[in-house]
């Protein structure tokens, strides 16, 4: 079994995706933990501050904890209701205040920070 160092879910050793997060499994990185930093309510955001993130060299994950289709993260609740999904963005603990100065910065009251 393989572990994903993101999301914390054992996979078959021949997966080099996770399906729950995206994450690289073949990817060769420091052992440093990674902590989920907060959620931020709707996918465009999301995208957003993982590609902000990334290029300020900090390595992101965002996950879907709304629904059952991994990082597509379509909500559980039915379509015909408005509101969007839920998804944590994690980061390797290292960044975690870089990280955290540049959500505010960017998404400003639309991600909410996990507290420590």
């Amino acid at each position: 079994m393989m572990l994903c160092p993101v999301c914390k879910k054992n996979w078959d050793e021949n997966t080099t995706q996770c399906p729950i997060c995206g994450h690289d499994l073949t990817a060769e990185e420091d052992k440093d933990e990674w902590i989920v930093l907060g959620d931020i309510d709707d996918r465009v955001s999301a995208d957003f501050a993982k590609e902000a993130l990334n290029s300020h060299g900090v390595p992101a994950v965002i996950f879907s904890r709304s629904g059952f289709f991994g990082n597509i993260g379509l909500p559980l609740h039915p379509f015909y209701k408005s509101g969007g999904g839920i998804f944590d963005i994690a980061v390797q603990s290292r960044f975690r205040e870089e990280a955290n100065e540049i959500l505010d910065i960017i998404l400003g009251d639309r991600w909410h920070r996990k507290e420590k």
